[in-house]
């Protein structure tokens, strides 16, 4: 944590205190804690989901060059596969809704932020339908990766070690690239395109840590919107931000160290690898019923 902070607050506003500040800081830290610990769960899920789907397929025999994660393949095989990954998303959901409520003990404070909890995604969509919309795309990773590996004549015990230990980084796995020297021959989404996904320029790494960073995401979203309704209920007029690490950011330094109207909503995080802090203001006594 940054410990020089620079306050500059009309006088109308009341100064703000080291001890607000320390606060702070104390709260970014429990969420980061928690975040990290999300992350952690959400990862062995991917991994435990990666390992399974790997052993269903062996066991239904993969073609490489005919693989694909669809009923057309195999409607059996699918249908398996579907049910691991229904089951993935409900505990990842779960889980990112039971870290996201982790910022209060208060019973009656969680009931009013989950639907605010669960409405977050992408456009529209909400939590599970971005959520659906991210293992869609892992489940073509997994594609690609399973393909590869039969092709690089794997055998299953070998396949799940290489596959589990490769979520992170897909298209780098032993086999891939020789899989990518002869895509055409691939029916295998993600090999065919050689690790480049629709919208996106040059290689992908791997979905998984888009659904790891989406987890932690959420839950630093959620927190902070917790922090700045506490704010709201105390009387607050807004809040100032504050860098809580040293780390080179523009976005991070463009929110911070200035005075933030209660009514803008809670600018925090500004990124998914965002620290910074928020520390609430209030008006002097004489100014406080104007």
């Amino acid at each position: 944590m940054a410990e020089d902070i620079q306050i500059q607050l009309l006088d109308i506003y009341q100064p703000i205190s080291d001890e607000d500040i320390q606060s702070g800081k104390r709260f970014v830290l429990r969420r980061e804690s928690a975040a990290n610990g999300l992350a952690s769960l959400v990862d062995s899920l991917l991994a435990d989901a990666a390992a399974k789907i790997t052993q269903i397929a062996y066991k239904y025999g993969v073609d490489a060059k005919n693989f694909l994660l669809d009923p057309s393949y195999n409607e059996q095989m699918f249908a398996e596969i579907s049910q691991v990954l229904d089951e993935l998303e409900d505990e990842i959901l779960d889980l990112t809704e039971s870290y996201s409520l982790k910022c209060t003990k208060d019973e009656k404070k969680k009931l009013w932020l989950l639907p605010w909890l669960l409405a977050l995604g992408r456009g529209n969509k909400g939590l599970r339908r971005t959520l659906e919309d991210r293992l869609w795309i892992f489940s073509r990773d997994l594609e690609a990766m399973i393909a590869a590996a039969a092709n690089a004549k794997m055998n299953q015990v070998k396949a799940v070690s290489v596959i589990r230990s490769n979520i992170h980084t897909a298209y780098n796995m032993p086999g891939m690239q020789s899989a990518f020297a002869n895509a055409s021959l691939f029916k295998a989404q993600y090999i065919r395109t050689r690790g480049v996904k629709k919208g996106k320029r040059g290689q992908s790494n791997s979905e998984a840590n888009n659904i790891i960073r989406f987890a932690k995401t959420t839950l630093q979203m959620s927190w902070m919107h917790y922090h700045h309704k506490l704010y709201e209920e105390q009387g607050a007029a807004g809040y100032m931000c504050f860098r809580g690490s040293t780390f080179p950011c523009l976005e991070c330094d463009s929110i911070c160290g200035v005075f933030h109207p209660i009514e803008q909503g809670m600018v925090l995080p500004v990124h998914s690898s965002c620290c910074c802090f928020s520390v609430p203001v209030f008006l002097q006594e004489e100014y406080s019923n104007k």
